[in-house]
């Protein structure tokens, strides 16, 4: 299993490693291996267009993390108001999805086969060394996700009937993760064969978002399951040690 070495907040709210076209090095590569001067120029251009969509991105992203924070450390938001916060997040997220895609298309329209066979070579290196890196630190040992949460549960929470429910509540949260984070470290063209060729269709890659989505939206409600579990069983001062740790964990990594 690939540890979690990266905040909750990041892999549900932004995205993973590569997001930009799955594709390490990518820009490094294009410099390398496009030989044509004025399409690489172009290329270059796109490539500086598509980080300005992820600043975009990533800034109006922040301000929605903010506004979950105050969300979820408030004992009385209901299911309801959760709901309309994710909706309107995804809303967001799959035009974002979509940009991104079309700028892939794009910029592969413009490279030859054998410029993209020798791009995709040095990147599925990289990823490769990447990935190793992230194994290395697995089998060194690290610290288990939520641990702090756990601890806080099981010492504050007396009755043994509610500290398994949120215990349970919060295993769901760590399995979710843990899934996601595992799925967005998979999407890179050496694990990938739609990501690895330069011609897939706007349909194909679609399907891989969608399936991102799929677990993005299972993390999310494994989220709101813990919250109502925590706002319906704690006392309120059961509740603010419990949420002010696990707010604090959602925004740390396990390194």
């Amino acid at each position: 299993m690939i540890p979690a070495l990266i905040a909750l907040f990041s892999i549900l709210f932004f995205g993973g490693p590569g997001e930009i076209f799955y594709v390490d090095n990518l820009e490094k590569g294009v410099k390398k291996y496009v030989v044509e001067k004025e399409i690489k120029k172009e290329i270059l251009g796109d490539i500086k267009y598509t980080k300005k969509l992820f600043k975009e991105f990533e800034k109006e992203r922040k301000k929605d993390f903010k506004q979950f924070m105050d969300l979820y450390t408030n004992k009385n938001t209901s299911t309801e108001l959760f709901d309309t916060f994710f909706e309107n997040l995804q809303y967001s997220r799959t035009d974002f999805q979509e940009k991104i895609v079309d700028q892939r298309l794009l910029i592969f329209a413009k490279l030859k086969q054998e410029e993209w066979d020798q791009i995709v070579e040095t990147s599925e290196t990289v990823t490769e060394k990447r990935l190793a890196k992230i194994e290395k630190k697995e089998a060194k040992g690290k610290k288990e996700l939520f641990a702090k949460t756990k601890a806080q549960i099981e010492t504050t929470i007396t009755s043994a009937e509610i500290k398994m429910k949120l215990l349970n509540g919060l295993e769901f949260v760590q399995d979710e993760t843990m899934t996601l984070e595992n799925f967005l470290l998979s999407i890179n063209s050496t694990q990938n064969n739609i990501l690895a060729d330069k011609n897939s269709g706007k349909e194909q890659l679609l399907e891989i978002i969608a399936e991102d989505n799929e677990f993005r939206k299972s993390l999310i409600e494994s989220l709101v399951s813990f919250h109502k579990l925590a706002a319906d069983h704690c006392s309120n001062q059961e509740w603010d040690i419990i949420i002010k740790t696990f707010s604090k964990e959602m925004q740390m990594s396990s390194k």
